[in-house]
């Protein structure tokens, strides 16, 4: 179920606004091409499944709770996260487009998948996009067993001149926490750091570590992040934090997950020869000395060699 025409027409046959199905299938068939399979159609009767339980507005009305010269605070009126996230994104370019720089904070959204997609979308602009989001809990505090922190992810893509852009996405826990279905449907035990069950003990069983925590990346650093991540796109725009956000599955309330995106027009910041030192930048790395036998790798090659190899089949 991966061809775009036919995701917006099983969208359109659910009442889905046609603008609005452009968008959702436009981010999963991207996300599916760049191997982000998770949060790609594979979720696209989840979705239907919300929407029909009266999960999504469909006619949300986004509008600017508050503004200044650097940022915005923008409702999200419970619209499908996909739309409110490029949304929020368009409206931070345009902005960054004068202003250099520019920060959106936004409430009342639902998960907008897969966070790379509107980064990217700012870098096909020339412009230096950041995406962070919350998302609902799944993470224990450091010494705890209850789930306060979600997973939290964030993402950064960088335009490149004439070359593929470094594209920085990640969750702040040590995998995302989908990854524990694949291992179960597999018949695999987790590897070790990945999970906790929900007494606090580390597990390599799935549907143990189903029940329970996902670990953060890098312990007391992915734990931090996390709650940096929380703050910024949760606290500070209005939205739902730690154990408040909403969830996904089994709910028909908005989650009130929170955004915060940055914007940044590097020519305005930097000058007209950013894309030059941006370009000595990666050659740099990629010429520097490799262990025999590998590569220099950057931030997302993964992801477009994925996709490059996919064209291909």
């Amino acid at each position: 179920m991966g061809d775009k025409a036919q995701i917006i027409d099983r969208l359109l046959q659910n009442h889905v606004p046609e603008s609005q199905a452009e968008i959702i299938a436009d981010v999963m068939v991207t996300a599916d091409a760049y191997g982000v399979t998770t949060h790609g159609t594979a979720i696209l009767d989840s979705h239907i499944d919300r929407l029909n339980r009266g999960g999504y507005n469909l006619a949300p009305n986004f509008h600017v709770i508050r503004e200044t010269a650097s940022f915005a605070v923008i409702d999200g009126d419970n619209a499908f996260g996909f739309v409110s996230g490029v949304y929020c994104m368009k409206y931070a370019v345009e902005k960054a487009k004068t202003s250099g720089i520019f920060q959106v904070f936004s409430r009342n959204n639902n998960t907008l998948g897969p966070a790379f997609y509107y980064a990217l979308k700012a870098a096909e602009q020339g412009i230096i996009g950041l995406v962070f989001t919350n998302s609902p809990a799944q993470m224990a505090p450091i010494g705890g067993k209850e789930k306060m922190l979600g997973t939290n992810p964030f993402s950064a893509v960088i335009p490149v001149p004439r070359k593929d852009p470094i594209i920085i996405d990640m969750a702040t826990s040590v995998v995302a926490k989908s990854k524990f279905k694949q291992y179960k449907a597999e018949g695999k035990p987790l590897p070790d750091g990945w999970a906790l069950d929900k007494n606090g003990n580390p597990t390599n069983d799935p549907d143990e570590g189903i029940q329970g925590l996902i670990q953060p990346m890098a312990g007391f650093k992915g734990y931090s992040i996390s709650m940096l991540i929380d703050i910024v796109s949760g606290v500070l725009s209005g939205a739902a934090y730690l154990n408040k956000v909403g969830q996904f599955y089994g709910s028909d309330k908005c989650m009130n997950v929170g955004y915060y995106m940055v914007a940044i027009e590097p020519k305005i910041v930097f000058g007209e020869d950013f894309y030059d030192v941006i370009s000595d930048y990666v050659k740099t790395l990629r010429d520097s000395k490799a262990v025999f036998g590998e590569k220099i790798s950057l931030p997302g090659d993964d992801r477009i060699a994925y996709k490059n190899k996919k064209k291909k089949v």
